[in-house]
Order: C-alpha cells, then structure tokens, then sequence
C-alpha cells in the first residue's frame, strides 16, 4: 500500500495526452502541489486526521485493485471515442497556446505582466476621473439641498400614515381574537404612533 511519503506530488500520467498537457501548465501544476501539500500537512495534523486519510487513501487503492480487471474492457471498447476526444482537446490546446502564450508562464510572472499592464491603465482612469469628480461634486451636493427638504416630509408623511393605519387596524381586531390573545399571555407587538399619543 501506498504512504504518505510515496505519494507523488505531481499527478500521474494518465491515458490522454491532452489531460496530461494540462497538468503540466505550469498554473495548474502550481495549483496541484499547493493542494498536495495542504493535504499532507492536514494528514500529518495529528494521528486521528493521519489515521482517517491513510484509511481512506487504502481504500481508494483497493476498489482501484478491484474495479480494474472489469474496467479493463471497457476501456478497450471506449479506447475509439476517447481517442477522438482527446485529439479534439489536444487541438484546443494547441489554439489556446498560439493564441494565449502566458499559460505557459509561472503564476508569479502572470501576476507581474498583468500587473505590469494593469497598474497604469488603472492610473490613467484616475486621472480622467478625477478632474470629472471635482465637477460634478457641486452640482451633486446643490442637487441634494434641493431634493433632501422636499423628499423628506413625504417619506415622514408616509410614515405617520403607516403607523396610523397599523394602529387603527389594532384597534378594531375582532373581540374573539383580542381575548385569546389575552388568554394565551401574548399581546403582540403593539404598534404606537407618537404622534397620536400627542
């Protein structure tokens, strides 16, 4: 059986090529000995975690060891359209690494370039905004005195109304309903308008 010291850190090659192309992009070969090494130091946390994994790693192996003799055949008949399949992905690929030279770049240096791209469009935007900013910044606070005096009595209208309707329909709730209500040691929450109080 396999331990935690012969686990590989890179995948193992597998049937199509075109899966095995992926694994080696440098991104995703990063990616997969990040998890790897997460996984290991979650295994090696401490005897229980070690234990559960080995175990589970032990089984994988075993229905891997049994299913193999009938997966076998199968493969054999699908060896055809996976074949097809994996051409196709392999054509992909080669488009995507025409057309997108980077994947084949460290994560770091894709960082660097796009960062290197990015950082003086981000600050050229700044500047043609700013300027736009300092303009509209008047008109935006004027605009608010203006609108703030009107809209404010409507929405305290409003609400008043609410909380009139909401205390009158208190008011008038059937007799039956407000004692079981009292029976039942629940009055609900009762809705006072302040102003009606006055």
């Amino acid at each position: 059986m396999s331990t935690s010291t012969e686990t590989p850190a890179t995948p193992s090659p597998t049937c199509m090529e075109s899966v095995n192309r992926i694994a080696k992009f440098p991104v995703v070969e990063s990616t997969l000995q990040t998890a790897h090494n997460i996984y290991e130091k979650v295994k090696d946390y401490n005897s229980v975690t070690n234990w559960t994994l080995q175990t589970a790693e032990d089984t994988a192996f075993k229905a891997v060891d049994i299913a193999k003799p009938y997966a076998t055949p199968v493969m054999k008949n699908l060896e055809g359209p996976i074949k097809k399949v994996d051409d196709a992905l392999c054509s992909g690929l080669d488009y995507v690494e025409s057309k997108v030279p980077a994947v084949k770049l460290p994560p770091k240096e894709i960082y660097e370039t796009t960062k290197g791209y990015v950082t003086p469009a981000v600050e050229t935007a700044k500047h043609l905004v700013e300027p736009a900013v300092k303009v509209l910044e008047p008109a935006v606070t004027k605009t608010r005195n203006i609108v703030e005096p009107i809209v404010e009595p409507i929405v305290e209208n409003v609400k008043h109304r609410v909380d009139e309707y909401l205390h009158g329909n208190q008011e008038e709730a059937p007799e039956g309903q407000q004692s079981t209500e009292a029976a039942s040691g629940s009055s609900g929450t009762e809705v006072i308008c302040q102003d009606c109080e006055k």
